[in-house]
């Protein structure tokens, strides 16, 4: 065993959508319905896993200060259905502030339910969840994943998954400056050092951004 050369496990970057990819998609999204184009604004916004997503309540939200209280996943078990649990871990417990846009959006949505709900009357499910079908039947959580891959294909966009929205909110807030502390918070990563494993290379990338400005700082300086 002693000489055996073990070798290093190798971690595949974290892939995700750059600017110029999430303005294309975001404009295709029009096309789509009011749950599903809230439900990936959300998703960008926030970085939310799809079973946190899917597991959201309307109890959660909290208009008046746009935060949003993530405790509690909805995920479909083989053999068992739909079942609803803790998050994935105790940090997965977490208060994140939205922004006004989407929570805007969020609105908008809250509205629209309200009218189906009167619309369908006794036709309406009345479940709590925020992302529903157009009955009131939340939607199942394996929904996001199956649409998004459709939806990509259909508007010829690189191939990503719905989980990687979530990478893609990580590195728009690590691109922008913000700290990894924050970042790990929002997320609801257990340990910051998952945050800084999973998106290492674009931590790199800010290296340049980094010695710009300390000559920006020595440039300030009246040293002779």
């Amino acid at each position: 065993m002693q000489r055996i050369d073990m070798k290093k496990s190798y971690k595949a970057k974290a892939k995700y959508y750059v600017e110029e990819q999430i303005e294309r998609m975001l404009s295709a999204l029009n096309d789509e319905s009011l749950t599903l184009i809230v439900m990936v604004y959300l998703a960008i916004d926030i970085g939310l896993r799809r079973s946190e997503l899917t597991g959201l309540t309307w109890d959660d939200i909290n208009f008046e200060t746009s935060q949003i209280s993530i405790n509690k996943q909805r995920h479909y078990v083989v053999g068992y259905g739909i079942i609803k649990d803790k998050t994935k871990t105790e940090a997965g417990i977490r208060v994140v502030t939205v922004s006004k846009t989407v929570m805007n959006l969020l609105k908008i949505y809250r509205n629209y339910q309200i009218q189906q709900k009167l619309k369908l009357g006794t036709a309406w499910h009345n479940e709590p969840y925020v992302f529903m079908l157009d009955d009131g039947k939340a939607i199942s959580p394996n929904l996001p994943y199956k649409w998004f891959i459709k939806f990509l294909k259909k508007h010829n966009l690189p191939k990503i998954t719905f989980h990687q929205l979530r990478h893609t909110n990580a590195s728009l807030l690590i691109s922008s400056g913000e700290d990894i502390v924050t970042v790990s918070c929002r997320l609801g990563h257990a340990d910051k050092n998952i945050t800084l494993n999973t998106y290492s290379h674009l931590i790199k990338s800010k290296e340049v951004q980094v010695a710009n400005k300390m000559d920006e700082f020595y440039a300030k300086l009246n040293v002779s």
